[in-house]
This record gives structure tokens, sequence and C-alpha cells, in this order.
């Protein structure tokens, strides 16, 4: 199947026309944890709109939460948050938590968390969202599925990996960020 995600930052969605361009689902940022040291929650700007567009249009969705959880509390914390903003709309695909560095210089208040303490929080998500009865899964590159994070290996994979087709288990192989 060939799918795309996406968020505030590709701006107003003509979702009609995506489907008819052959996209067979969608994974739509439904929030964040903002970079800062307060990490405070948002949704993102067009989840709402982009959700509402793609189920119009009959394109199955799934949906992501930008992680900047510092702790399993915090991680719980995003799995609430994340929840109540999907719970109007049927998901046929996971609520994935979107694990990686927050920008290029690595500024982010969860960038320096040790794989342990990364886990954990990651972890926590997952079981809430199990915990409510949605599929969970976890997105990263496959450098940060081998390097940050430790066995997560229960939960679906969504692995970013840009130069060749994962080598590690998978759900989902996301193989470009150039899509159009």
């Amino acid at each position: 199947m060939k799918g795309i995600d996406v968020s505030q930052w590709q701006g107003e969605i003509d979702w009609v026309t995506v489907k008819a361009a052959g996209v067979e689902f969608a994974l739509i940022r439904a929030g964040l944890r903002g970079y800062a040291p307060e990490g405070k929650l948002a949704e993102d700007a067009r989840f709402r709109e982009n959700a509402e567009g793609a189920i119009a249009a009959g394109i199955p969705v799934g949906v992501y939460f930008f992680s900047q959880a510092t702790t399993p509390e915090e991680g719980r914390e995003e799995a609430w948050y994340c929840l109540e903003l999907v719970r109007p709309y049927k998901l046929d695909f996971p609520v994935y938590i979107d694990s990686e560095y927050a920008n290029a210089q690595r500024t982010g208040r969860a960038d320096g968390l040790s794989q342990e303490a990364r886990t954990a929080a990651v972890t926590a998500f997952c079981q809430e969202v199990e915990g409510a009865g949605y599929y969970a899964g976890i997105y990263a590159s496959e450098s940060w599925f081998a390097q940050q994070l430790g066995e997560v290996s229960r939960y679906d994979r969504w692995v970013a990996n840009w130069t060749g087709k994962p080598a590690a288990p998978h759900g989902i192989w996301q193989y470009s960020n150039a899509g159009r």
C-alpha cells in the first residue's frame, strides 16, 4: 500500500485529489510536545482538518504524536492527550509515537536522554494507547531504533530509511521525505 504522512507543514490538502492520485492511507500528526524546557502539549494546527478531509475522501487513517517526553509519566501524558484528540475519529492504522531529535541542532528537551529513559517514555505511551483499546506503534529512523531505543519489538514499527529498505522488522517503511 502507498501512504503519506502529513502535519500542519504540508498546508491545506485536497484530500479528494490525494485519493485520486492513488494514496491508500494517511498518517496524520495529531499533536506534539514542545521542544522547550516546559514541554507544552499542543494539537497540530491542521489535525482535525486533515483527519476529517482524509476520512471524507475515503482514505484510511492513523495518527502520530511527536514526543519530547523525558519520563514515563510524560509518555503517558502524551498518550492521554493524543487519545483525547483522536476519540471522535475511526482509526484504521495505529497511534504512533514519533521518537526522534527535535531538530538538527539537537536542542529539544528530550534530545539528550539515555536509551533507557527514552525507551521507558516511549513504552509508557504505547502501554496507555493499548490500554485504551488502540493499536500502538513507534515511528523512528532505522538508526534511531538501533541506537536510541532499547527493547520495543512488541510494538509495530514505522521505520524511516531513505536509502533503502530497512533490515529490521517493520510494518511501514517511510522511503522518502520528498513526496508530493
